[in-house]
């Protein structure tokens, strides 16, 4: 991980389960994130986050979502370190979030799973990860 911290999107090297990429557009760029597509138990993993020192970390997760509040579980390396981390309305599919949690990673190479706790998740662009 830089010093500053990195991102990882979420279409890149991920794993994903009842769930896919979708695209968008903003001023006629395009933008690639992850829907969970309305079902129970999606999810997507990141699966190569390099820690250099173990420890907490920051994550912060880019999302949108248009109203209400969606949850998911936060798993890494295969162990649940969050239950049920709220993703809070952005107020518009296309307006982005941001929304950091503290995260335990082990140094080398990690991974980051998040799993839908209802039937549903918020749409997810990236992560960014970086020292606490």
């Amino acid at each position: 991980m830089a010093a500053g911290g990195t991102t990882y999107e979420a279409d890149k090297d991920t794993t994903l389960v009842n769930s896919v990429v979708q695209s968008t557009y903003l001023d006629n760029n395009p933008i690639q994130y992850v829907d969970f597509t309305a079902m129970s138990d999606a999810s997507i993993q990141w699966n190569s986050i390099f820690c250099a020192l173990a420890g907490t970390k920051n994550v912060k997760f880019k999302y949108a979502l248009e109203r209400g509040t969606r949850s998911l579980d936060v798993y890494v390396n295969g162990t649940k370190v969050t239950s049920d981390a709220a993703f809070n309305a952005t107020g518009s599919w296309g307006i982005w979030g941001e929304k950091t949690i503290q995260i335990p990673m082990s140094n080398g190479i990690n991974t980051l799973k998040l799993v839908t706790t209802g039937t549903e998740g918020p749409n997810l662009k990236s992560i960014h990860v970086s020292a606490q």
